[in-house]
């Protein structure tokens, strides 16, 4: 006697099996594509090329004394580029940053609004702002970059020794974000920590340590959209170096295109509020924004229209 189940059985049990398995296939694939493919987040340089950038800035500080408040609101605008001058067969870079025009303003109250143009020339420039339209145009410092993003040297332009240490030692030279060594997927994340300098006085200075947190949120494409999360890890207890110290604790969102390994643009914010900060009993609230955007070469752009 033949103990195999009917054939119409045979056929559904089939059935079912075959899809079990087109199902299970596809929480496979669905669970990989949550995970996400690793990729490795890197700087490209190519010899002679100009980077153009367009920043803006966005500031409000309200000052409270004990009889008195004042606020102040400015903007700056900026184009600049980064000159690349050589690439070496490891992928560091020697760039050149340069500033090819400033706009600024500024309001005290109600006070007249201050306004300066670099492309106004020397002759319509208010007196504090000739020393900033002195370096308009003019390259001040080379920096080499790895393709990670780490600062490796920086130097004047003229190579003097002294300059260059000074150089060195600044963390606010590395305008770029450091990614790791090592691909990472969405979710991943990754931090740095430098040394910021903040002044006492004329002469004293004191060292206190900040950690930049990546986190890796999407990717589309090409594009990466990273968040930043900046902190201070050194107790600060002096109003004074505080009051440095929080402008650079900016939090925000880059936008980095991995394939042609450039920073597309960048947005970012700082809220402060300090206590005792230009003196016994005062408070001082800052709110300041800050964009940066990857433009079309200016020249070029001409030229096409």
């Amino acid at each position: 006697m033949d103990d195999a189940p009917p054939l119409s059985t045979r056929f559904r049990r089939g059935f079912w099996l075959a899809f079990c398995l087109v199902s299970l296939g596809v929480i496979v694939r669905e669970l990989a594509a949550a995970e996400g493919e690793a990729v490795r987040l890197a700087y490209q340089f190519h010899p002679s090329e100009a980077l153009h950038l367009e920043y803006k800035q966005n500031m409000t500080m309200d000052f409270r004394l004990p009889n008195l408040k004042r606020k102040l609101v400015s903007q700056t605008i900026a184009n600049k580029h980064l000159r690349v001058i050589s690439v070496d067969v490891n992928g560091n870079a020697l760039v050149e940053p340069i500033i090819d025009r400033t706009r600024m303003t500024s309001q005290q109250d109600d006070d007249a609004e201050s306004k300066f143009d670099s492309a106004d020339g020397p002759d319509g420039c208010p007196a504090e702002y000739r020393p900033l339209l002195a370096t308009v145009g003019k390259p001040l410092v080379r920096i080499k970059f790895a393709p990670n993003g780490k600062l490796l040297v920086a130097d004047s332009v003229t190579g003097d020794g002294k300059v260059s240490k000074d150089f060195k030692d600044d963390p606010t030279l590395n305008f770029l974000i450091v990614f790791p060594d090592h691909p990472v997927r969405v979710g991943d994340t990754w931090k740095d920590e430098f040394e910021a300098i903040a002044k006492l006085d004329k002469t004293l200075k004191q060292g206190v340590t900040l950690r930049r947190e990546y986190r890796l949120l999407k990717l589309e494409g090409a594009l990466a959209e990273i968040e930043l999360q900046t902190s201070c890890l050194t107790p600060l207890r002096d109003p004074l170096i505080e009051m440095q110290i929080t402008a650079r604790l900016l939090t925000g969102k880059i936008i980095f295109d991995h394939q042609r390994g450039q920073i597309v643009s960048r947005e970012m914010r700082m809220e402060s509020q300090v206590l005792n900060g230009i003196g016994p009993n005062t408070l001082v609230n800052t709110v300041m924004t800050q964009s940066e955007r990857l433009v079309p070469n200016p020249k070029l752009a001409n030229r096409e229209k």
